[in-house]
């Protein structure tokens, strides 16, 4: 029985595997997962996005100008908005309408030469309102930390 039960987890294990690229960077535009209320929120009050329904037709997708297909690991049919912030410099997801996605060696913004150094990693605001795939996410940066260790890499779908 207990080899068995190996074998199962192991068939899951193996059949669950994702093949998507393993860089935010690498992926298709079509792996972008939806944004959340808290994935839109800005720094300040006046700047926050309220969260819109998701397009439900291939019209309403071209007017976000979005892409139609199917995504992420389900292969959900559905929209991916392109959001207006892309492509922008940010230190956390407070500073994007989406997700803030680092480069493998993130850039650091430095406050403080230390030693040890201390300020902020940056990245860029994510094109799209929906986020799939591996990448390094920075998600609260509130106050300068230390830069000797870059965030770690987290998978989203």
């Amino acid at each position: 029985m207990r080899n068995t039960s190996v074998a199962v987890v192991f068939i899951l294990a193996v059949g669950c595997r994702s093949t998507r690229p393993q860089h935010a960077s690498d992926a298709p535009a079509s792996l972008a997962a939806p944004a959340s209320a808290a994935a839109s929120t800005g720094p300040t009050a006046s700047a926050r996005v309220s969260v819109k329904p998701s397009p439900s037709t291939p019209e309403e997708c071209r007017a976000c100008g979005g892409l139609w297909g199917r995504h992420g690991l389900a292969q959900k049919e559905g929209c991916l908005c392109r959001t207006k912030d892309a492509g922008k410099v940010c230190r956390s997801k407070r500073d994007c309408e989406s997700q803030c996605v680092a480069k493998d060696e993130p850039d650091t913004e430095v406050v403080d030469t230390g030693p040890p150094a201390k300020g902020y990693f940056l990245g860029k605001c994510h094109p799209y309102a929906t986020y799939f795939g591996c990448g390094i996410l920075l998600r609260q940066a509130v106050n300068p930390e230390t830069l000797d260790v870059a965030p770690p890499r987290i998978c989203v779908d």
